[in-house]
């Protein structure tokens, strides 16, 4: 079922785009606009969202990135991964996903929020925010 964003989901997602913006500057104020009034559906899960865009033309799974940047919290314990997926059309890449994934695999209990308590980790280096590394593996600095 189709549904907006929640207000929750809305300043995470948006948190996720910012860290990765100077990445992206191209891209980011398009993922912006498009959370602005985006529909989403839940997939298998109630944290992996399916983000709609309007773009016609998919251009395939090989054209898919996941965001450099992602986000790690901790839920009772558990490390927390949030991450985005980014799909190539002809106007550029839109957001399609948006994936919070606990990795002990059990439901989440508490939802991250976005700021200085999140792990900002690129390609498996903490690059900023709070340092989780104790609870995230080896993650280099």
């Amino acid at each position: 079922m189709q549904r907006l964003l929640t207000p929750r989901e809305h300043r995470l997602i948006e948190f996720l785009i910012s860290v990765n913006a100077p990445l992206y500057e191209a891209d980011a104020p398009r993922w912006i606009n498009q959370i602005q009034n985006c529909t989403v559906c839940e997939v298998n899960v109630p944290y992996c969202l399916s983000i709609s865009h309007g773009e016609e033309t998919y251009e395939g799974w090989e054209n898919s990135r996941t965001l450099a940047r992602e986000l790690i919290s901790v839920d009772e314990g558990v490390p927390v991964l949030t991450y985005a997926i980014a799909d190539g059309t002809p106007a550029g890449f839109v957001l399609d996903s948006f994936n919070i994934d606990r990795l002990d695999g059990e439901p989440l209990v508490a939802y991250p929020e976005p700021g200085d308590g999140l792990m900002v980790v690129e390609g498996n280096k903490r690059v900023g925010g709070a340092d989780l590394r104790h609870l995230y593996g080896k993650t280099g600095s």
